[in-house]
């Protein structure tokens, strides 16, 4: 067997024969050397396994898109000499710290892809972003009801919050926490029912595992500043955090341009609310600035087909830069802020996209790598599988850069036939950008609320998939695509 697995199908003969086990997972893992990546942590051992032969097998058996136990019960589990229930309680347990696996994945990451001369040159950017986890199961440890905005009530589960780091052609995710919202009553959106049949378990005060159960209650703003700085310190640098209108206030603003004398600046989505800037002496909201600035210093892009303000103010003690926008046909403005001054609006708004990609990972995560599909009543269970929902993206993210696959789809194809392609960003970028921005326009609907809720919708998105690879493939249309993505 070549060194490295051209397909991921090769996984399944693999498994099959007994001999070529540990050939089929080395290979697999090999450009991480996960061995000695996980080294640290086999001090923690279930029955005498250690966490680098547990954790490939976890990352195995998401890649077959099955739970533990499922694939104990379809015969995958001759790879691993232990029962399923050793591995719920390594899942389970408190002293693994988590948080310090992703990263160090991460981390890898970057530098075999620096080993390997594919450093990339552009701009490199923290994603902050959160998503909805949704449960089925109210006797899960500290889960609440939370607010679904896509579809406008609550529902049962976890708020998960993620960092994305960007390095200029692919995105992974560095941390995350999850969250839980009190609701109005402070009962957490539970019956006193509910509540008294949750599990619980008592944690040392000390464990990676209570740390993370402090963070359930903690502001998901606090918790990201504290995520970007740990990133920093751990070697990944930046030049910009992309954030939409719920991050983008005075306090992650200020926390963040502290960071390392001000190694990274803010580009983000800002209300369009009351909040004051001073521009050119005067306290100002972003209507009175309108109003004020509209003739002055209002320009056109022909590229966005929009009319745009540009205005450097003083917000909070911190110098930035707006960009009010109103696209063509749109009704409302929209808010662009940032705190590098020399960017151009085009610079801007081009940054700024990239945002989007990190719903895109956990639209991928979701479809193909069942995140949020855990029902463990364990809530360091909770976070140890989306720990692994997350660093198995991050390995089929590293071998589709240099396998040189399509999409990711095609990683899973041979063993998953019903799985469509799998990234959105590299392929479609441009032309859903503008048929976003055309439909925005039509509409007058929030663009990132509009991606978000088509991102959600399996069979919108592969709609779109369809549509434009088909557009891309036929001879006859080949000119139309070019100009559609020029």
């Amino acid at each position: 067997m070549h060194s490295k697995i051209q397909k991921l199908g090769e996984l399944e003969n693999v498994l099959c024969n007994n001999e070529k086990v540990s050939e089929g997972v080395l290979s697999l893992f090999s450009s991480f050397q996960i061995s000695s990546l996980l080294r640290p942590f086999d001090e923690i051992k279930e029955k005498g396994f250690k966490v680098s032969t547990i954790i490939m097998v976890l990352c195995l058996y998401r890649l077959q898109g099955l739970s533990v136990w499922a694939m104990h019960k379809s015969g995958y589990s001759q790879f691993f000499k232990g029962d399923e229930n050793s591995i719920y309680r390594f899942m389970n347990h408190s002293f693994m710290n988590w948080r310090k696996l992703l990263l160090s994945f991460a981390r890898q990451f970057v530098k075999i892809t620096a080993a390997k001369g594919d450093g990339c040159r552009g701009k490199k950017c923290f994603i902050l972003d959160d998503s909805d986890l949704e449960k089925t199961g109210s006797t899960i440890e500290f889960i609440s009801r939370i607010f679904n905005h896509v579809i406008g009530k609550h529902v049962l589960g976890f708020k998960l919050l993620a960092l994305g780091y960007w390095d200029g052609k692919s995105l992974i995710a560095t941390d995350f926490s999850l969250h839980r919202e009190k609701g109005k009553n402070g009962n957490y959106g539970l019956s006193k029912k509910e509540r008294k049949r949750q599990f619980s378990k008592s944690r040392n005060k000390k464990t990676p595992g209570s740390k993370r159960v402090k963070e359930l209650e903690q502001k998901k703003t606090q918790v990201a500043v504290s995520m970007i700085k740990r990133a920093v310190k751990n070697g990944l640098s930046a030049s910009y955090v992309l954030m939409d209108t719920w991050f983008t206030h005075e306090y992650i603003i200020s926390s963040i341009r502290s960071i390392k004398e001000g190694m990274l600046h803010i580009i983000g989505m800002c209300r369009m609310d009351n909040r004051k800037y001073l521009v050119d002496g005067k306290e100002l909201n972003s209507k009175q600035i309108i109003t004020r600035y509209e003739r002055k210093k209002g320009k056109y892009s022909r590229k966005y087909k929009s009319r745009y303000i540009t205005i450097v103010a003083d917000y909070k003690g911190e110098k930035v830069k707006l960009f009010y926008i109103k696209y063509r046909n749109a009704k409302d403005w929209r808010l662009l802020l940032t705190t590098d001054l020399t960017l151009k609006f085009t610079g801007a708004v081009e940054l700024y996209q990239i945002r989007w990609s990190i719903e895109v990972l956990f639209k991928e995560c979701k479809q193909y790598l069942r995140l949020g599909e855990c029902q463990n009543t364990d809530f360091d269970g909770q976070i140890a599988d989306v720990t692994l929902t997350l660093i198995t993206h991050t390995i089929l993210t590293l071998q589709k850069r240099f396998e040189a696959y399509e999409t990711m789809g095609e990683l899973f194809r041979e063993t998953q036939q019903h799985l469509l392609e799998l990234t959105l960003w590299e392929r479609i970028l441009k032309v859903f950008i503008k048929m976003i921005q055309q439909l925005m326009e039509l509409f007058n609907i929030d663009i990132d609320e509009m991606i978000e809720k088509i991102l959600n919708q399996d069979q919108v998105s592969r709609q779109i998939l369809i549509v434009l690879k088909t557009l891309e493939e036929n001879e006859d249309n080949g000119e139309i695509f070019k100009k559609i993505a020029a």
